[in-house]
């Protein structure tokens, strides 16, 4: 019987790497059906947070929601309200309705902290979204790149945004320049298991870690972690995924989306250095919003454990 906790995939994956009867230990303590004081308290504390959603075609979503500290609120442990603002006109919330799944990652890019949950929304309105949790749970640092906040009022654009089908030059150029992005993805089988629903989670290297292949695919390498496979777990089941690539220094915003495919090949992971395995992604729609955030991050310094993007020599 498949453990409550995580579907077929990730187990999938837990038993390929050895480490299935570890994790059942673990997340016996990790994971929770509400949230600690701790993490209430962290994100009622954020100006930002990133959240996973299936839109009217079925396609997954990574969207940042930014406010001032409180714009997210805990009434409770298994309550959180999200103020999201005006949604009219967004692809990733069209589809939101009440029962909808969602996923919620709170990520601090000043401290490294960050923590997950996914639930279900159980009330909204024009501007805010209620998630009651189904699945709690603390994440580590690794790969987490610091930055602080630098403008918090910066006049957005309007919503002004460009659609093509595949990457373009500014496109390539930020992907290539990127050291950070989030990932959504989701499975649903009708199970109503805790394990249903959707993930978004964020990803980190070394400015260049994300390959751009060709104007239609991209390659992502997979670090050590703590390999639970929630993202690569849904993907095996599940390949669509969505992607978003934030500009921090002009606001702009670049959602990608695409079959994801996981690739083992040793002597192909073997040339990217610090890869256990490869993601990767073949687009099929991009969307680039100007200015779509009024924060504004300053670069401090790259996670101490980033792999090395030059080769070993032999």
């Amino acid at each position: 019987m498949t453990p409550e906790h995580f579907h077929e995939g990730e187990l999938r994956l837990q038993e390929q790497t050895g480490d299935r009867e570890k994790i059942a230990v673990m997340t016996r303590h990790l994971m929770n059906d509400f949230m600690p004081d701790q993490h209430r308290a962290f994100f009622e504390g954020l100006e930002y947070i990133f959240l996973g959603t299936v839109d009217a075609k079925g396609l997954p979503h990574a969207s940042i929601m930014t406010g001032s500290v409180g714009f997210a609120s805990s009434p409770g442990p298994k309550t959180l309200v999200i103020q999201t603002g005006d949604r009219a006109g967004t692809p990733a919330f069209d589809a939101l309705d009440l029962g909808q799944a969602v996923g919620v990652v709170g990520l601090d890019l000043s401290n490294q902290r960050r923590n997950r949950m996914h639930g279900k929304i159980t009330d909204l309105d024009d501007v805010s979204v209620t998630i009651t949790v189904v699945q709690s749970y603390g994440n580590c640092p690794k790969y987490i790149n610091l930055r602080e906040i630098s403008e918090r009022e910066h006049p957005i654009a309007g919503g002004e945004f460009e659609e093509r089908d595949v990457l373009n030059a500014y496109d390539t150029s930020l992907i290539k320049a990127a050291d950070t992005f989030l990932i959504a993805s989701y499975v649903q089988d009708g199970s109503g298991a805790p394990y249903e629903g959707v993930d978004v989670n964020h990803r980190g290297g070394q400015p260049g870690f994300v390959s751009v292949d060709s104007p239609s695919q991209i390659t992502i390498p997979d670090y050590r972690g703590n390999n639970l496979f929630n993202t690569f777990g849904n993907l095996l089941l599940n390949p669509d995924a969505g992607l978003l690539f934030v500009d921090f220094k002009t606001g702009d915003q670049l959602h990608l989306h695409g079959k994801a495919s996981l690739i083992k090949d040793a002597d192909e992971v073997a040339q990217t250095p610090g890869a256990l395995r490869l993601l990767r992604i073949q687009i099929s729609g991009v969307r680039r919003t100007t200015k779509a955030t009024p924060l504004r991050w300053t670069f401090v310094e790259h996670s101490p454990v980033n792999p090395d993007l030059t080769p070993e020599k032999d």
